[in-house]
């Protein structure tokens, strides 16, 4: 082997080493547009959304969600408070949850799962990090961006 062919060698293999996808390793791993997935074995991690939720009956919900791993074990807190309610406005469930991966349309989907043995919520992460609350279907409501929970 020729002194340049031994270097092109070397060299290709140090361009495909840096080209090596995240999400091995132990490091993040990404969804589709950029957003960043804790991979299911993460453990002791916490991530929390919020947001302002429409409401038939009142000026919006309040609403905080707290995933958390922990030792293997998943839980959330979910804390909702009705605004411009009368009586008790504030509600917290906790529970546990679950991740979901499928695809659609070449794009890998993420959905989170609070409590999966009962009347679960689905809640589709998005590319920018961002959580959006499905119908009881499973599908994206008619006005998407109004059930958005920001990632904090």
């Amino acid at each position: 082997m020729t002194p340049r062919t031994r270097l092109f060698l070397v060299l290709s293999l140090l361009v495909l080493a840096a080209c090596k996808p995240q999400g091995e390793q132990g490091a993040p791993a990404t969804a589709a547009g950029g957003g960043q997935v804790v991979p299911a074995g993460a453990e002791n991690s916490e991530r929390t959304w919020a947001g302002l939720l429409p409401c038939a009956d009142c000026q919006g919900i309040d609403t905080r969600l707290v995933l958390r791993t922990e030792d293997g074990k998943r839980n959330y807190m979910l804390t909702e408070t009705y605004l411009g309610g009368t009586g008790k406005t504030s509600f917290n469930r906790a529970g546990t949850w679950t991740e979901l991966q499928a695809s659609a349309g070449g794009d890998a989907q993420v959905t989170y799962v609070l409590d999966p043995d009962k009347a679960a919520q689905h809640y589709a992460l998005q590319p920018d990090g961002a959580l959006e609350l499905l119908g009881a279907d499973g599908k994206e409501p008619q006005d998407a961006l109004a059930y958005r929970l920001q990632r904090l």
